[in-house]
């Protein structure tokens, strides 16, 4: 039964072995210290003084058709808590009754205010010239950016996600959505995308190297955002403002990152595999804006986890016990699903964790597709709808 313990090392298996030990030990190095704190992040306490005075803040949202979103879910933005604030609405020239229902909402609600874009006025295929309509038409220094189709849960949002920035000298913030859940496979993979992604920029965020942001709950300092070119030089590139922006100009000192509960807004969830592969080819494609160093970091994870396996069949090929095969193995599994586990109950966001193991494997090679799409299918890259 104990026979594998009678297994004699070669010079080449004893090598491939302690590479593999260093790999797994570098593995639970980046779960225990970027996505640790996560796991172990506690709010910072916003100013408790009875004289204390809230900044005011401009909330900047763009509209385009989105009338079931303005009819069912922007109410809650427009009645949050926070004593001092404004809604500055892009209306990109929308063609269903949103103009009309904007109107209906500007004359109950003083504090909001409507920028129409007439017809070709933005000649740009994605949305960061009128977001940049929309902050220089903001009256307030600090610029929380949203979308309209997000679903915003607490009444206390604003609060809870502006009033650490308002009251520090940071001129970035970056907050977090969670996706909806829904039934289906192709919802499932999205919410693992999407948590692994916001594992990685809030993890590498909180060590003091931020290089992303969700744009759907994030903040910019007005003066600070204007003085480092705003969204211009991004204007042509197929990118989304918050990789090109953030990878920039973010710094440990200038980023501040909130994970409080009540900070947290939903995005609308993914239901089709085709919808999934064309949001994911988007983001990968924007991540070519990232510094070399960036890129380097976002690969070392996805490259240990595919040597690790290969090392490991391996070693199964030059007769190895299964059993001296099967213990890094375990090892990196139930750590990982255990940190799986912990960030997603932290960000509130469901996801599969158990399987997350073969998560991993299947998006090593959905990313390789991905890579490929970009080499051979370049031109396609234009036909994206981007979002910002």
């Amino acid at each position: 039964m104990f026979d594998f313990l009678n297994y004699e090392f070669s010079t080449l298996t004893l090598f491939l072995a302690i590479v593999v030990g260093i790999i797994v030990l570098f593995e639970l190095l980046h779960y225990i210290i970027i996505y640790g704190k996560i796991v172990f992040y506690k709010p910072k306490n916003s100013s408790t003084d009875n004289n204390f005075q809230p900044k005011g803040v401009s909330v900047v949202v763009v509209v385009n058709n989105n009338l079931q979103a303005l009819q069912e879910d922007f109410i809650m933005i427009l009645e949050q808590a926070y004593p001092l604030f404004e809604i500055v609405v892009v209306n990109e020239n929308s063609k269903d009754d949103s103009e009309y229902v904007l109107h209906v909402l500007q004359n109950n609600y003083p504090n909001m205010k409507v920028i129409n874009l007439e017809q070709n006025a933005n000649k740009f295929s994605d949305r960061k010239f009128s977001l940049s309509i929309g902050i220089r038409s903001a009256k307030y220094d600090t610029i929380i950016l949203t979308d309209v189709t997000c679903k915003i849960k607490d009444f206390n949002w604003l609060s809870s996600l502006s009033l650490p920035f308002v009251d520090s000298d940071k001129k970035i913030l970056i907050g977090y959505s969670a996706m909806e859940y829904k039934k289906g496979i192709a919802n499932s993979l999205a919410r693992y995308y999407h948590l692994n992604w916001a594992m990685n920029f809030l993890g590498y965020g909180l060590i003091g190297l931020p290089f992303s942001a969700d744009s759907n709950n994030m903040a910019y300092n007005k003066k600070f955002f204007f003085e480092q070119g705003g969204f211009i030089s991004q204007y042509t590139k197929k990118c989304r403002q918050e990789d090109y922006f953030l990878s920039r100009y973010a710094n440990k000192k200038n980023t501040l990152i909130n994970l409080s509960p009540s900070s947290f807004v939903n995005t609308l969830g993914i239901e089709s595999y085709s919808d999934f592969k064309r949001i994911a080819y988007s983001k990968y494609i924007s991540h070519r804006t990232f510094s070399l160093l960036t890129k380097l970091r976002l690969a070392l994870m996805p490259l240990a986890t595919l040597f690790l396996y290969l090392l490991l069949i391996g070693l199964v090929v030059l007769g190895m016990p299964w059993q001296f095969v099967l213990v890094p193995l375990v090892v990196k599994w139930v750590v990982q699903i255990i940190y799986y586990n912990k960030c997603s109950k932290k960000l509130k966001t469901k996801i599969p964790y158990l399987i997350s193991p073969l998560l991993e494997v299947y998006f090593l090679f959905f990313n390789f597709n991905l890579r490929l799409k970009k080499l051979f299918f370049r031109k396609k890259e234009y036909k994206i709808k981007w979002k910002n």
